[in-house]
């Protein structure tokens, strides 16, 4: 579908109200239009679904504001437009027809982020938030810390693009290796498969800061290599360090050569490594 036809779509289904698109009401922390900041598809301009509630405990969170759900949301405005405030949780149909609106004041986007928090906390809510979408023509981008796989099963089926990030020890204070394992798992009993034609994106995130240890980026690399080799690996630095006002110039250094060893490392195992900052930050926006 050319992105002229999707536009129209989005706009022919701005009011549907069928029961899978009003039965489920959920926690939302704001929702805008911005670019993709991270990741493989760093640089495209999507609409962005944050959800509320995340119990991982990253010392490097940027959206410490998301960690907890709070009885209302905002919608950013539009060009200067004020934002507006709604109330948690908030319907479905609210929440796609605020979508909806959002496209078609920043014409032509037509790709949606759910993001976080962490949106697998609340499946059964993102679930449908993601087939609403589908249906009115967007494509579906999940970003997720890759912790809750029994939650996977009931979304996997209706997002394109899977985020996932692998949580280093050092930077939670947990070992999540055995969830992210369970993770893959569901992964390979799905489509999401990067050695088969019909295969949707799939690629991994490791936030690597001054804590992180080569050791523990040799294994999130040999645990992406044993699904596959193919999975794109993504090191992102830590931004406090590379792109904030007090960080040091010998901070900086010794992130990036922690970086660099950590992806000489990975691609030794997997045939895609690349280093992305956080993008957004560096061009100041949302």
């Amino acid at each position: 579908m050319s992105t002229h036809s999707k536009q129209n779509h989005v706009a022919a289904n701005a009011r549907d109200t069928s029961p899978a698109s009003t039965a489920t009401a959920g926690y939302l922390s704001e929702l805008f239009c911005s670019v993709q900041g991270e990741g493989l598809f760093v640089g495209e301009r999507q609409i962005f679904v944050r959800t509320a509630g995340c119990a991982a405990t990253c010392s490097w969170c940027d959206t410490v504001y998301s960690k907890v759900q709070t009885p209302r949301f905002v919608v950013h405005g539009e060009h200067g437009a004020p934002a507006r405030w709604r109330p948690n949780p908030v319907a479905l149909g609210d929440v796609l027809d605020d979508v909806v609106a959002c496209a078609q004041a920043n014409a032509p986007v037509v790709t949606v982020s759910i993001t976080g928090g962490e949106p697998l906390e609340q499946p059964e809510f993102v679930a449908a938030l993601a087939r609403g979408l589908r249906e009115r023509g967007f494509r579906v981008y999940l970003e997720t810390a890759g912790i809750h796989p029994r939650a996977l099963p009931h979304v996997i089926d209706h997002v394109d693009v899977i985020a996932m990030d692998i949580k280093l020890p050092s930077a939670t204070g947990t070992e999540h290796w055995d969830a992210h394992r369970d993770f893959f798992s569901v992964l390979r009993e799905s489509d999401f498969q990067p050695t088969r034609v019909s295969a949707r994106s799939l690629f991994v995130k490791v936030i690597v800061d001054l804590k992180a240890t080569i050791t523990e980026m040799e294994r999130a690399a040999d645990l992406v290599a044993s699904f596959s080799p193919r999975v794109p690996f993504v090191i992102q630095p830590e931004s406090e360090t590379m792109l904030s006002k007090n960080a040091t110039r010998e901070n900086r250094r010794a992130l990036l050569d922690l970086i660099d060893a950590g992806a000489r490392a990975a691609s030794l195992r997997l045939d895609v490594v690349r280093v992305i900052p956080q993008t957004h930050k560096v061009l100041d926006v949302r």
